[in-house]
């Protein structure tokens, strides 16, 4: 009998849309797997477009989460009412269940569900919350690093909800009747050479470019080649979609306008995504739509997006990011100025534009943004090239660093991707820091075994106990202020705080117990950390030895 998965992605349409390649990795791993999908029912219609589910589950979770806020019914009640949904799905007997949104809904459900095999947030006995899989726990805390992240949300998805395999792109169905319609859509605005879609808003005004640089940028494209444009987005962008338009106009704008914001429907919008040549957008779930149909895509990353984690997956695509110190910012950030915006010149992504549709060499760019194109690296994974502007070298130098690191541990396969042979930039610093944390961590290990001990004498030396749980914690927080400024072991500290907290056992010894093993296996990553970055630092000084003597 074929192999069963289920899916839960319910809360956001670019997470439907960038778990396309999940569903393929696990047809590689398990040919002829039958996958079906929770999604919530606001949702349904890009559920639909996406290849490979033997079935799309609909439940409304918005009105659920709706009515249990404002208490309009029991929360037990509520959840009566979606125990009572899914009870025909636990006769199905699913071989994994993979948990694509991480909150207290989804997480009750795959418990509810009672598989052996959870991927992403589940629950323990006792209710408490625990993410399960290594890719998932990082998908959670990679935030707190986030300029050393490397992985996109798609490879996380994929190597989490299946493992590693072949590359595979984002890919949406979209129906010939659809096809159709868009070109008739398009042929009322006018008659163009190439279509070019334009997404100005976005749902959070931080990752917005500003609609005038969007008009000029249209504008300046517009005078250098006879294109028109399709504007889409929902009504609430349609302020600045119009304002848009107005400087568009004012700029002396030549080409054609096919206004479409909120006058389509979901597999409408992918059907004008496909007829379009290219599309210049802010980090949107529109974007992954015009991936997903193989329409290059331009993304101006502004704001707190950081496009290593969301922009667009694969070959073909580009992004525009400002290099200015403060970006990108944390999602808690109330920015002031919004000063990154206007570091993008709207003149030089037209330039980028007339490139991309092979009308013009690679452009030049200010000193304040970066230009990276998409590809594949040697681990079939996403990633970004950078094509102009320079990256700080030692967030650069950790960035690849921790990649390799977090893919060997992970996979327990060594990486293909060159490293470059070149020192940890900040070696020196690394010594201090390990010289310190050492003993800090044997001293924790020592801590947590006692812990343990104590956990299991009968009776329990309560006030012993109470007294030695204190003190881990006040050490532990001690050495959180050491590592946790640290680009070379920092990210591990990070690990280790999850594990801490994704406690599954029921007992209070078995949880003592895991936490002993989080205690030891950070101090045992760290040690192996330092010796490896130790051994880059020889393995250099070395080949500059042995270069110094053969010239």
């Amino acid at each position: 009998m074929n192999k069963q998965v289920l899916i839960i992605n319910i809360t956001r349409m670019g997470d439907l849309i960038q778990m396309v390649p999940l569903l393929s990795r696990l047809e590689e791993e398990w040919p002829g797997v039958a996958i079906d999908l929770i999604v919530d029912k606001e949702f349904a219609h890009v559920a639909s477009l996406i290849p490979g589910i033997r079935q799309v589950l609909m439940f409304d979770f918005q009105l659920l989460m709706d009515e249990s806020r404002v208490r309009a019914r029991d929360v037990v009640a509520l959840y009566q009412d979606l125990a009572h949904w899914v009870q025909p799905l636990l006769q199905v007997g699913y071989d994994r269940v993979v948990n694509l949104t991480f909150n207290r809904r989804s997480a009750f459900l795959v418990k509810y569900f009672g598989c052996s095999d959870e991927r992403g947030m589940t629950t323990a006995l006792d209710g408490s919350f625990v993410v399960k899989n290594p890719w998932m726990k990082y998908f959670v805390d990679f935030h707190v690093y986030r300029p050393l992240n490397r992985f996109n949300i798609v490879d996380l998805f994929a190597l989490g909800g299946s493992g590693t395999g072949s590359f595979h792109p984002l890919r949406l169905d979209v129906p010939q009747d659809m096809q159709e319609w868009a070109r008739t859509y398009v042929r009322q605005a006018g008659t163009a050479d190439e279509w070019i879609a334009i997404q100005v808003g976005a749902s959070d005004p931080m990752k917005a470019w500003r609609p005038e640089y969007f008009g000029q940028m249209m504008a300046r494209l517009s005078q250098q080649r006879p294109v028109g444009f399709v504007l889409i987005g929902t009504k609430k962008e349609e302020a600045d979609v119009q304002e848009a338009i107005r400087c568009y106009r004012q700029a002396g704008g030549l080409g054609i306008i096919c206004e479409a914001v909120g006058q389509t429907t979901v597999p409408q919008l992918v059907a004008l995504l496909e007829h379009c040549q290219l599309m210049v957008t802010n980090d949107t779930g529109p974007m992954h739509m015009a991936v997903g149909v193989n329409t290059p895509v331009l993304n101006v990353s502004v704001g707190h997006v950081n496009f290593w984690e969301t922009g667009p997956f694969g070959p073909g695509h580009w992004v525009v990011q400002p290099d200015i110190i403060c970006g990108p910012c944390g999602f808690d950030k109330v920015c002031p100025h919004h000063a990154c915006k206007d570091q993008i010149i709207p003149q030089e992504v037209a330039e980028l534009c007339l490139h991309l549709l092979d009308a013009r060499p690679f452009p030049s760019f200010s000193s304040k943004v970066r230009v990276y194109e998409g590809g594949v690296n040697e681990d079939q994974l996403g990633t970004f090239i950078i094509r102009a502007g320079t990256e700080e070298p030692r967030v650069a130098w950790y960035a690849e660093y921790w990649r390799q690191y977090w893919y060997e541990s992970f996979t327990c396969f060594p990486t293909r991707v060159p490293f470059p042979p070149t020192v940890p930039p900040d070696f020196h610093e690394c010594e201090q820091v390990w010289r310190r944390l050492s003993p800090q961590l044997d001293q924790l290990c020592i801590h947590a075994d006692t812990v343990l001990d104590m956990c299991r004498q009968r009776p329990i030396p309560v006030d012993l106990l109470k007294a030695r749980q204190h003190q881990l914690r006040v050490d532990t927080l001690t050495m959180q202020q050491v590592v946790r400024p640290s680009l070379a072991f920092g990210p591990l500290a990070m690990a280790f705080f999850r594990d801490t907290f994704s406690l599954e056992a029921a007992t209070l010894s078995g949880m003592a117990e895991e936490n002993v093993r989080a205690y030891h296996a950070f101090r045992t990553r760290g040690a192996e950390n330092y010796t490896r970055l130790e051994e880059m630092c020889s393995q250099n000084t070395r080949r500059a030895l042995y270069a110094r003597a053969i010239g």
